[in-house]
């Protein structure tokens, strides 16, 4: 298939290896160049929109969507949000003119708000906090309605807890690594909360399975396992094989004690999929890089 990527970020570049080495026509358009990617990119700025549907001429049959404002400490009320939002909708409207069979958009489990159970797409109420989170469901909402009675299939896939290679050394678990390693002091702001950690690998093998399966519009993207910060912090004390510094105990808070996973029964784990990664081999994986 010939397929468009936007955003070359860790997840799509992730999207883009997988779909790669199963020999589809790739094209990815950022704004800036990754190396890690052989094949052809195409540089430029999405909130330029004239000048992005320029792109659409290549005639994709599938567009996957990745890129939104994720810059820790930055991005949960940004106001960069709105632009990603109307993007997207934008996106949509382009697509009911052209001959594009799929459009892939990865939400985020974020556009649930704050649970205390397992989440399963269509089922579990969209309760945002964030303006984020809220213009993810603005952005779901309107792209929705616009491909309703269209020729595009559309999938938005919420995406749970992602970690993996090249990921930004702010996120949690690079930042984790970084500290234990160092023999630093980790800050950890939530002891409490329960999440859903998945591979960027996993991630990729989940939006290949969406492809070539007839699945539902609104996909829960996860492991359905679900950790604490401390419990990954001692799993990387064991495989680093080194002990936390004895002051990041003051530094660990209680948190929000939320349960943030994607539930078993979801559509995406009954059509047939399942994540190959543990979280110790995710974990381990990311040491090995």
């Amino acid at each position: 298939m010939k397929i468009l990527i936007i955003g070359s970020g860790f997840l799509g570049t992730a999207i883009f290896e997988k779909l790669e080495s199963q020999g589809h026509e790739l094209l990815i358009f950022s704004r800036t160049r990754s190396e890690r990617i052989q094949s052809r990119q195409v540089l430029g700025d999405i909130f330029e929109f004239e000048e992005f549907s320029k792109v659409l001429d290549w005639k994709p049959q599938v567009v996957i969507h990745t890129a939104w404002i994720t810059t820790p400490g930055l991005y949960r009320n940004d106001i960069s949000n709105f632009e990603y939002a109307t993007f997207t909708t934008n996106l949509a409207k382009a697509l009911l003119h052209s001959d594009i069979e799929h459009l892939v958009i990865l939400g985020s489990c974020a556009e649930y708000g704050v649970r205390v159970g397992p989440n399963e797409s269509i089922l579990t109420t969209h309760s945002p906090l964030t303006l984020y989170a809220q213009q993810k469901v603005v952005a779901f909402n309107s792209t929705r309605e616009l491909l309703l009675n269209s020729n595009v299939r559309l999938t938005w896939a919420r995406v749970f807890h992602p970690y993996g290679r090249n990921q930004d050394p702010r996120r949690l678990i690079p930042s984790l690594i970084n500290s234990l390693t160092k023999g630093e002091p980790t800050v950890l702001a939530d002891t409490s909360s329960i999440y859903d950690w998945i591979t960027s690998r996993d991630i990729a093998s989940a939006i290949s399975w969406i492809l070539n399966n007839d699945l539902p519009t609104e996909i829960d993207v996860g492991s359905s396992l679900g950790f604490t910060n401390l419990e990954i912090t001692s799993m990387l004390e064991k495989l680093l094989k080194v002990k936390r510094h004895p002051a990041s105990q003051r530094l660990d808070e209680f948190g929000l004690n939320e349960t943030l996973v994607a539930n078993e029964n979801s559509p995406l784990f009954s059509s047939g999929w399942s994540p190959n990664d543990s979280l110790s081999a995710g974990l381990e994986w990311v040491l090995n890089q």
